[in-house]
Parts: C-alpha cells; sequence; structure tokens
C-alpha cells in the first residue's frame, strides 16, 4: 500500500460519515468525507482518489448511481457500499455494477479497515492492468509504424492513394486482390493491410503460388491426414488452419491450377476446409489477401481463371505502382534502403551524389524497388568515397547515360549526353509534381534557386 492512500467517503448520515473519517486517518489514510454524493463524485473527478466508500440509501444521488458513475468515469478505482437497508437483491445489484465489497451497517471497525485494504490491494491490481493495455497498446503502434504503413516509403501522389486505401479496408473484413509488376511491394502491401487490422495480433502466413508445385499446394493450403499419399507419416495442419484468426497471404494467385482453384473457393464461400484424405470438415476464420502480376479479368477471359473466384478475391482492390510511375520517390526510397543496408551491414550509410541521383532517375526500373535495392547493395559494396558516386551504380543503369564531368560529356557510344538526361529527370519531375517547383526540387535532390537556374538554362517552360 502506497503512504497516505486517499479514501473519499460518501454518507449523507453525519455521524457515521465522522465516524468513518476517525477511524480511517488512524490507519493512516487520507480521508475526505462528503455528506453530499454530488460533491464527492465532483472531488472524484477533479482531484482524483483511491478508494470510495459510499452509503446505499441516500437523498439525490444513491449508492448504486455513485458505483455506476465511478466503474464509468474512473475505473481503476474501487468502491465500497455500506448500507443500513441492506438485501441479498441490492447486494448483488451492487457487486454486478461493480462494487468491490458490500457491508451491512453497524459496520465494526476491524471490519471496515479489511475491506479498505482490500480495496486499496484491488486498486494497485487495477493500476498494473492500466500499465499493460497502455504498453498493449504502446506496443500495437509500434508494431504499426514498423511494419505497417510506415515501411511503405514515398510522397508521390499514387502512393498516397494507395496508403489512404489501405487505411480503408484494413478494418473491415473484406477479402483484398493487391495488383502489380514484380518487385513493387505486393507482400508489404499486404501486410500493412494486416498490421492497421483487427487481426493485428494473429498469425499472418504468405504462400507463393507460383513457387510450390501444385501437388504439394494442395496440402500446405488445406493440410493433409496420415497416410494421404505416400510419405504421408503424420496428420498435418494446412496453412488455412494454421492462420485461423488471421490473414493468409496468396501471392501470385494466377498462376494456380484451376482445379486447386475450385477447393479454394468453396473453402473461401463455406469457410471450411477438408485435409487431402480427410473427410472431417474443419471450420476457419480468415482473411483472403490475393496478389498477382498478371491481368486476371485476361485469364478470366481466357478460361484459365474462375470468374467466380476472381470476384471472391477481388472484393476490393489495390494497385501498387511501378517505380516509374513513382519517380520522385526514388531519391527518399534509394536513401531508405541504403539506411537499412548500412544498418545490416553494421557501416554507415553514405548519401547519393547528385550525379547518381540522375542516374537513378533516368532509368526505367523494370524490377521496381527490388531492382532498386539490389543497386543500392552493389553500389554500398563497390563505393569506395564518402558517397555513392555515378559510377558506382551497375552497369545496367548507366547503359545509356553519360557519367558527368567537369570537363564537359565524356565520348561513349549513347545517344544522349547527361544534359538531355538531365533536362529529361527534370521536365519529368515537373510533370509528376504539377508544375510545383518545390516539390520538383525536393524529388530531385537539389536546391530551388539551382532548379531554377536550370530551367531557364534549358529552356523548360
Amino acid at each position: 500500500m502506497k503512504e497516505k492512500a486517499k479514501v473519499l467517503v460518501i454518507d449523507d448520515d453525519t455521524d457515521s460519515l465522522a465516524s468513518f473519517a476517525t477511524a480511517l486517518r488512524r490507519d493512516g489514510f487520507e480521508v475526505h468525507p462528503f455528506a453530499d454524493p454530488k460533491e464527492g463524485l465532483a472531488h472524484l473527478a477533479s482531484e482524483g482518489g483511491d478508494v470510495v466508500l459510499t452509503d446505499l440509501k441516500m437523498p439525490g444521488i444513491t449508492g448504486m448511481e455513485v458505483v455506476r458513475r465511478v466503474v464509468r468515469e474512473n475505473p481503476a478505482v474501487p468502491v465500497v457500499v455500506v448500507t443500513a437497508f441492506g438485501t441479498v437483491e441490492s447486494a448483488v445489484e451492487a457487486i454486478r455494477a461493480g462494487a468491490s465489497d458490500y457491508l451491512l451497517k453497524p459496520v465494526g471497525i476491524p471490519q471496515l479497515r479489511a475491506a479498505v485494504f482490500k480495496a486499496i490491494k484491488e486498486r494497485s491490481k487495477n493500476v498494473e492492468l492500466e500499465k499493460k493495455d497502455r504498453e498493449i497498446r504502446r506496443l500495437r503502434e509500434e508494431k504499426k509504424r514498423k511494419h505497417g504503413v510506415g515501411r511503405l516509403i514515398g510522397d508521390s501522389r499514387k502512393m498516397e492513394e494507395m496508403i489512404r486505401k489501405i487505411h480503408i479496408v484494413a478494418q473491415t473484413r473484406m477479402n483484398v486482390l493487391i495488383m502489380g509488376e514484380s518487385g513493387t511491394g505486393k507482400e508489404l502491401v499486404a501486410r500493412a493491410i494486416h498490421d492497421q487490422s483487427p487481426r493485428w495480433d494473429m498469425s499472418f502466413l504468405p504462400v507463393n503460388c507460383a513457387a510450390i508445385p501444385e501437388g504439394l499446394l494442395e496440402t500446405e493450403l488445406f493440410g493433409h491426414e496420415k497416410g494421404a499419399f505416400t510419405g504421408a507419416v503424420a496428420a498435418r495442419q494446412g496453412l488455412m488452419e494454421i492462420a485461423d484468426g488471421g490473414t493468409l497471404f496468396l501471392d501470385e494467385v494466377g498462376e494456380m491450377s484451376l482445379a486447386l482453384q475450385v477447393k479454394l473457393l468453396r473453402a473461401i464461400e463455406q469457410k471450411e476446409v477438408i485435409r487431402v484424405g480427410g473427410s472431417d470438415v474443419i471450420r476457419v476464420d480468415i482473411r483472403i489477401i490475393a496478389a498477382t502480376n498478371q491481368d486476371l479479368k485476361a485469364k478470366v477471359v481466357g478460361k484459365t481463371f474462375r470468374e467466380d473466384l476472381f470476384y471472391r478475391l477481388n472484393v476490393f482492390s489495390i494497385t501498387v505502382p511501378s517505380l516509374r510511375e513513382r519517380r520522385e520517390d526514388i531519391p527518399k526510397l534509394a536513401g531508405h534502403l541504403l539506411g537499412e543496408i548500412a544498418v545490416e551491414n553494421n557501416v554507415t550509410p553514405k548519401p547519393l551524389s547528385s550525379g547518381a541521383r540522375i542516374a537513378l532517375l533516368a532509368y526505367q526500373w523494370p524490377g521496381n524497388v527490388r531492382e532498386l535495392r539490389n543497386a543500392m547493395e552493389t553500389a554500398s559494396l563497390i563505393a569506395g568515397g564518402e558517397s555513392i558516386e555515378w559510377g558506382d551504380l551497375p552497369p545496367e543503369i548507366l547503359e545509356n547515360i553519360l557519367p558527368p564531368s567537369p570537363s564537359g560529356p565524356i565520348p561513349l557510344p549513347s545517344p544522349r549526353t547527361l544534359e538531355e538526361i538531365e533536362r529529361e529527370a527534370i521536365v519529368s519531375a515537373l510533370l509528376e509534381t504539377d508544375g510545383n517547383k518545390t516539390q520538383a526540387a525536393k524529388m530531385l535532390g537539389i536546391g530551388l534557386r539551382t532548379l531554377h537556374r536550370k530551367v531557364k538554362e534549358y529552356g523548360i517552360s
């Protein structure tokens, strides 16, 4: 018990009020007596308290209402009810309303003392529970920042729109279809949806439908019983069972065979699975997030993907933009990746030089973010100076780009000069930002004055 625990005594009987206050002060409590329940509740709201001791029968606000108000507004504060008109019904009602204890007048001092000490211990437990609840909420928010949308780097309009959709759908139970080219980060989007959802503390299980042979994929998803096939020496749960309560992420779902699509459709519609070689129906509660780099509508027309499954998966769709569709994010994303790579290798991160930045902006990035990360890993390994220079980048990025040189362009077998590449990068940035020069300069990693000078120099309107 902490020193001078604060007890609020509420009783319209002045004799009982004085008697209780005197007895509790002798035990070292800080006692605040109130003959008017309104005053007692007002004091608790403004000054706080550790225990409330209240009479049951009082004019105006009854003791039962005091219990309900305290439980609703100060749930960590225990309430002890004391009454001279006790019945079994009133005792049950008080306990159900949230009272910590129920005493009948006349109350002996030892009995009163024991009830208050018990309430103080309960208060300590309640405070600890509150701390744990706050810690759980903090960890949840931290997880959201670390694994949710916080890992989706970019300020472009396309990224902002995608993140807005993630926030919208995350709180629902809808199945989601994520579309986008290879390497755009579709699994990161799926994880962000899961981490923002009410299922955040349950399993997120990814399965790559293109990487697992058809025969194995069925048992991977639905599990199998002992003896279902040669080598099945024991029963095994499938991912749909294991993910019960959580999220199952089906990557490259367009690669799934028609036969397996039928079984998946049944599992989604019926919310149940049957293991390979079994007959028992197993109920599951899972959210399906699927992803594809193919045109599933075209596959539906071509009869290689079931139309009914397509609509079951495509309840809500999100398209992940390619890197070339959000070029303004490339410098920031490259810097973030360089930071991650530096941490992984326990080295100091190196910044990009202006020449390297221009080269990154000019490249088409067919492999998207995955290719950018590989390029940054290569450049980090090769770079010998304090920053990553043009020549540290992989050769495929530099194939049609001339290196920067103070003495002018170096003759290389290329149809474009560095000035042409730079002009193209500036025009692209201005188009992406609707002519906003401040945003374009930030995207290019140059100062606003420099951008104004370059725009004038290259005659860009």
